[in-house]
């Protein structure tokens, strides 16, 4: 699990990171294995229904009766909404995920579906140590920007959030103080993406990762970052 919101102004009392939240809840924090398969089909369901109204050509009048299904739609789940609205989950092997989250949650059809390799967790005692994240996506026309090309700050959004699960899974979790980005090359839709990332070093509450997007097939990178992370004080 990663936060990915701005460091707070220590002036203004803030809400717990979501990290802190659910340490907070302790064992009380469900397994997302225990989730139906049904949770995930609605929101794969909906990344698509978003990619087609983009790419839709039906006439007005189409539109115009289909807008009044999804409304029907969209009152049907508004009226069992879930108070409080962020979902976490704790892992059998103790690994904290953010369903709800903006990044990848699984939970939110907003997000890219990011898909990360297993990863080994080191002891929950242990100092910060490298591990190096490697998370799988391929973008469609909802993710565009230039044309046949992904939008910047969907890009950004990969790299942030991957780069941030580094520091995390390496014992130096935090919220993004900085994200500092490199485009080398348009990154292309409907084509799969790996985006690796490690973490690197610590300076008190100060954490360093970096990370690249990669085209899969053929290695060419097409963006780079290096991120710092704070921990809540």
């Amino acid at each position: 699990m990663t936060d990915r919101d701005p460091v707070p102004d220590d002036s203004v009392p803030a809400p717990p990171s979501a990290w802190q939240l659910a340490h907070q809840m302790g064992d009380t924090l469900p397994d997302p294995a225990d989730l139906p398969d049904e949770v995930f089909a609605l929101v794969d369901a909906a990344r698509r229904l978003v990619d087609a109204v983009v790419g839709t050509d039906l006439d007005a009048g189409e539109r115009a009766v289909l807008t009044a299904e999804l409304e029907a739609i969209t009152n049907r789940l508004s009226g069992a909404r879930r108070e409080p609205l962020i979902a976490l989950g704790r892992h059998a092997d103790g690994r904290i995920e953010n369903l709800t989250q903006a990044g990848s949650g699984r939970l939110n059809p907003h997000a890219p579906a990011l898909v990360f390799d297993p990863i080994d967790l080191p002891s929950a005692t242990a100092e910060p140590a490298a591990i190096e994240v490697i998370g799988r996506t391929l973008l469609t026309d909802a993710h565009g920007g230039p044309p046949e090309r992904a939008h910047g700050g969907v890009v950004a959004t990969l790299l942030d959030e991957t780069i941030g699960l580094a520091a995390t899974v390496s014992g130096a979790t935090g919220l993004t103080a900085g994200l500092n980005l490199r485009y080398r090359a348009g990154t292309p839709l409907h084509t799969p993406l790996l985006v690796r990332a490690r973490y690197e070093r610590s300076e008190g509450r100060k954490h360093f990762a970096t990370g690249e997007l990669v085209v899969a097939d053929s290695g060419r990178v097409t963006a780079q970052a290096d991120g710092v992370f704070i921990t809540p004080g």
